[in-house]
């Protein structure tokens, strides 16, 4: 098990904005964003989008200019984390980072194969395929920071961002490297809404409340050695497979209770789908108070579950509380994980 790790700084950039105190405050007095629409094949998906003069940082930096909104979100949280954490020039080109992301570039990737699909093989762009593939934004966020140090891209669920902050917490233990940068980052776009909406978890606009409203954006977190009044991630569950309901209730409940002190503050990732009630039935406790960061930002995946972290993070900070995040995965076979503060 990896040694306690501390969060020296943290940034996202969301549909609410980027500062974390100020987006907090919108989490916690439930507010949402401006909601859009997604259309695809008869069917339509309200979405919070980003505003992209929001990042106008992102927007000058050369190797962005024909990049897709994901690489711009991920690069734009990644300079508020790494600038929050205070690190040096030197530092910064030591650091390792971590990439997650649950379809990666997948507008870019569509009107690329689009093209292939309509002019023949050969006929893809060469601006557009670059932002293809998964690493692109890692790839990025390493040019940026100059970074000399081990560049990995994880894909998954939501749960894939806590894998990659398990994957960072390794690194630090193994004193591979003194920071790391966590990035979890995803794009709205109306193919992935038509896939996801399988899994039932996002809300459509002709039907009833059930889901969530798809969300885009990035979060990230700066890892590294012990400072005074920097919260303390104590533990961090990458992920327990489930077949069945009662599997992942049984999963999230472990979670709730393997540690020796209930957490304060828990923050739940089910808002919106079938799991609700049975994480609402694993927290199940008067003294915990529950946060739902989706039920303001929507679901996005590996941002959003990074988002809770971020947002965890901010609360330990400001309240010297302790907190618990939950993330689940969407489909059977996936994950439940989890991670602890104080």
């Amino acid at each position: 098990m990896s040694a306690p790790s501390h969060i020296l700084g943290t940034g996202w950039v969301t549909p609410h904005g980027r500062s974390v105190h100020d987006v907090c405050e919108k989490l916690s007095r439930g507010e949402t964003p401006p909601c859009e629409t997604l259309e695809f094949a008869d069917n339509a998906w309200p979405c919070y989008r980003v505003d992209p003069s929001s990042l106008p940082e992102t927007q000058v930096f050369p190797r962005l200019r024909r990049s897709g909104h994901l690489s711009h979100f991920a690069l734009g949280a990644a300079i508020n984390a790494v600038d929050a954490a205070g690190l040096t020039e030197e530092e910064k080109s030591q650091m390792t980072i971590v990439f997650a992301t649950s379809d990666g570039g997948v507008t870019y990737t569509r009107r690329f194969f689009a093209e292939l699909g309509v002019r023949g093989p050969g006929a893809g762009s060469p601006l557009l395929f670059p932002e293809t593939v998964y690493n692109a934004a890692a790839s990025h966020i390493a040019a940026y920071f100059k970074s000399h140090r081990e560049a990995t891209a994880m894909v998954g669920d939501a749960s894939v961002a806590l894998s990659a902050m398990a994957a960072g917490r390794e690194q630090l233990s193994s004193d591979l490297t003194k920071h790391v940068l966590i990035v979890a980052a995803n794009e709205c776009d109306a193919i992935s809404a038509a896939g996801y909406s399988r899994w039932n978890f996002l809300r459509q606009s002709s039907g009833g409340p059930e889901g969530n409203i798809f969300s885009e954006g990035a979060a990230a977190i700066v890892l590294g050695p012990a400072q005074l009044g920097k919260p303390v991630i104590t533990w961090c569950q990458e992920g327990r497979p489930y077949f069945s309901s009662q599997e992942a209730f049984n999963s999230l409940q472990e979670i709730f209770t393997c540690h020796d002190m209930l957490p304060s503050l828990i923050f739940a990732s089910c808002h919106g789908t079938a799991l609700q009630e049975l994480e609402a039935q694993a927290i199940n406790h008067p003294s915990v108070e529950r946060i739902d960061v989706k039920k303001s930002l929507g679901e996005g995946l590996a941002f959003t579950a990074m988002a809770q972290v971020v947002a965890a993070s901010h609360h330990v900070e400001m309240t010297s509380k302790t907190a618990l995040v939950s993330v689940c995965g969407f489909a059977s076979g996936t994950a439940a994980a989890g991670v602890s503060f104080k």
